[in-house]
């Protein structure tokens, strides 16, 4: 009750009306089922004809855009309502609910943020190791529950340290992200970057074709990589992980091998 009087509602029925809206959608971290649920909050609960809410990344419209039009506006969220006759009680509980709608934005915002930094690698935007061999444990049981075809790809890109040594680690740093970003690019949904070393990345491919995938990396990556392919089968990730890696290191040296010979 302390909120509701802070924002100077008196009537019991108000304040209960406000207190009912306000559970529709302050128990979501999810900003798209945010603006959804608080757009109808509004709408459901008040004569309206029209009502919507806008967020940096999502819209939301119910009813008809007619009549006067008022504006709720704050830092992260817009919300605009349409009426036909002015309801003194229906402003007044918009503006109630848009202060508290603004409050708890601001703290999805922040949930988004701390979930992006403990899942994804700041540099990259792969998924860090600790979040990624969660995900590629699970994708690869489900792959083996499905019997359906998938590969795992062990990635080493080539001479990175003579690269930082040469330009410094700050150009280094924009390799490896111009180099993610190849790969995120190319990607399918269901694929999985992940970054398991300073250079070394595993790619998770959710199809029967994974040279489509790394035809379309290398030819948009900035630097030549090595890899090792295998499909993915009834061993688990470590031995997975452990067999491609040796995959990738056999190309590497078939690589340097050939290098000499041509010298």
């Amino acid at each position: 009750m302390r909120i509701v009087e802070s924002l100077g509602i008196k009537e019991p029925s108000e304040a209960s009306l406000l207190t009912l809206s306000i559970i529709d959608f302050i128990n979501t971290l999810d900003e798209w089922e945010f603006v959804d649920k608080l757009s109808k909050a509004i709408f459901f609960h008040t004569n309206l004809s029209g009502v919507r809410v806008m967020t940096k990344n999502c819209i939301k419209i119910i009813g008809k855009a007619r009549g006067e039009q008022l504006n709720f506006d704050s830092e992260n969220i817009k919300i605009h309502v349409y009426y036909d006759t002015e309801n003194r009680q229906d402003l007044s509980f918009v503006n109630s609910i848009s202060v508290i709608a603004e409050l708890h934005l601001r703290n999805i915002y922040k949930h988004t943020e701390i979930t992006k930094l403990a899942f994804y690698d700041e540099l990259t935007g792969a998924f860090t190791r600790t979040a990624g061999m969660r995900f590629l444990e699970s994708a690869c049981e489900s792959v083996k529950r499905s019997g359906r075809k998938a590969y795992l790809t062990f990635i080493d890109i080539d001479n990175l340290k003579t690269f930082n040594d040469t330009y410094g680690h700050k150009a280094g740093d924009e390799i490896l992200r111009e180099f993610a970003q190849a790969c995120l690019s190319n990607m399918r949904r269901n694929d999985l970057l992940v970054r398991y070393g300073g250079d070394e990345f595993l790619l998770f491919i959710d199809s029967d074709r994974p040279d489509a995938l790394i035809d379309r990396i290398i030819h948009s990556s900035p630097v030549t990589f090595s890899f090792g392919i295998i499909d993915i089968d009834s061993r688990n990730l470590d031995e997975l992980i452990r067999r491609v890696d040796e995959k990738m290191y056999e190309m590497k040296y078939q690589r340097k091998e050939k290098a000499s010979k041509q010298a």
